[in-house]
C-alpha cells in the first residue's frame, strides 16, 4: 500500500490529510507543518503520526502532498524530489518560471511523478462542458470571494485567476496559440502586498477571446463560466456543479418582427464529488499505474507562463510597484 505524507498542514493540507486518511488503497503515514501544535493537532485529529522533522517524513513515505506557502514550494520540493519521492504540489507550481523548470529536470531525471494541484480540473462540470465545446467564440469566467482567513502568500491572480487559467490553456483550449494577452488589477489591502482584484483578456489565434476576472474583495463566493458558441451558451457553477446548455433557436432568424420564440435548453446529469477526492485519487492511481498523472508539471508551468504575462500587464500598466510583485 502506498505510503503518503503531507507537508504543511493550513486550510489545504488539512484537507489533503482528511482525504488520505479516509482512502483505502493508501496510508497517510503523518504529517508535518511548522507550527508543530498545528501538526499535532491535524495528527490526533485525523489517527496518524506528527513529525518533528521534515525530512524524516520525506524519508518514511513514499510520496507526499505539499502545501506549503507558495514561496516554499522550490525549497521543499526540492528537498522532496531529492530523496526520491513522488510529488503533488498545490497550485501553483512555484512563483519562479526557472526553478519550476528546475524542479520539472529533477523529477525526469529521478522518474519521479509530480502533479501540480490544479484541483479545479477535478470538478465534474468540466467533463460535461467538454462534450458541447465545439468553435467557442467568447467565454466569461468569474472566481470572487471574500479575503480569506489566513495571509495570502500571491496576489489573486496566481492564488484563483490560475485556476481558470489552467482549466482553459490546458484543457478547454488545449493546443490553441494565444495572440495576446492583456490585464488589468490593483491592491485592496494594504496587508496582502499585492493584487487583490484582477481582470484578464486572453485571445487565441482561432478568435476566441477569454476574459478572466478574479477577486478577494467579493462578499459572495462565485465560481461560474459561461461560453458563448454560434449555436448555443453553456453555463456552469463550479460550487453547485451545476450545468446548462441554451441552444440559439432556429426561428429567430426566419422573421425579424417575431413576438416570441422559443429555446432549447439542455440540462445535462453531473454526478457531483468533491474535486480534490478525484485529484487526490488520481494521483494515486498514477503512481501504482506508473503513468503521467492528467494534470502534469508542464500543465503546472504552462499555467504559470500565462499567469506572469498577466502580472506584467498589470505591473507595466498600473504604477504600483511597492504592491506588486512580479517574479
Amino acid at each position: 500500500m502506498l505510503k503518503i505524507g503531507v507537508i504543511g498542514v493550513g486550510y489545504m493540507g488539512f484537507h489533503h490529510a482528511r482525504i488520505y486518511s479516509q482512502n483505502k488503497i493508501c496510508k497517510l503515514v503523518g504529517v508535518y507543518d511548522l507550527d508543530e501544535s498545528k501538526a499535532k493537532i491535524v495528527a490526533e485529529n485525523l489517527g496518524t503520526n506528527y513529525y518533528k522533522e521534515v525530512k524524516e517524513l520525506i524519508k518514511s513515505v513514499d510520496a507526499v502532498s505539499i502545501a506549503v506557502p507558495t514561496d516554499k514550494h522550490y525549497e521543499v520540493a526540492k528537498t522532496v524530489l531529492e530523496y526520491g519521492k513522488h510529488i503533488l504540489i498545490e497550485k501553483p507550481i512555484t512563483d519562479n518560471l526557472e526553478h519550476a523548470e528546475e524542479l520539472k529536470e529533477l523529477a525526469y531525471k529521478k522518474g519521479i511523478i509530480f502533479m501540480v494541484g490544479h484541483t479545479e480540473r477535478f470538478n465534474p462540470v468540466l467533463k460535461q462542458i467538454i462534450n458541447y465545446i465545439k468553435k467557442p467564440i467568447f467565454m466569461e469566467i468569474r472566481r470572487m470571494g471574500p479575503l480569506p482567513n489566513r495571509k495570502p502568500s500571491t496576489g489573486v491572480v496566481l492564488d484563483l485567476m490560475i485556476h481558470d487559467i489552467d482549466i482553459v490553456v490546458n484543457y478547454l483550449l488545449k493546443g490553441k496559440e494565444i495572440r495576446e494577452i492583456n490585464a488589468l488589477g490593483n491592491s485592496v489591502y494594504d496587508f496582502t502586498l499585492n493584487e487583490d482584484i484582477a481582470n484578464a483578456s486572453i485571445t487565441f489565434e482561432n478568435d476566441t477571446i477569454v476574459v478572466l476576472t478574479s477577486s478577494r474583495c467579493h462578499p459572495v463566493k462565485e465560481r461560474k463560466i459561461r461560453i458563448i458558441q454560434s449555436d448555443n451558451s453553456i453555463y456552469a457553477d463550479y460550487i453547485s456543479q451545476y450545468v446548462e446548455v441554451h441552444y440559439v433557436p432556429l426561428n429567430i432568424y426566419k422573421d425579424a418582427n417575431y413576438e416570441s420564440f422559443e429555446m432549447k435548453v439542455e440540462i445535462p446529469n453531473v454526478i457531483r464529488y468533491e474535486p480534490l477526492r478525484l485529484e487526490l485519487t488520481e494521483f494515486i492511481n498514477s503512481i501504482n499505474e506508473n503513468r503521467k498523472p492528467l494534470v502534469t508539471v508542464d500543465d503546472g508551468i504552462n499555467a504559470l507562463k500565462v499567469s506572469f504575462q498577466m502580472l506584467k500587464r498589470i505591473y507595466e500598466q498600473f504604477n504600483i510597484v511597492d504592491k506588486i510583485k512580479v517574479s
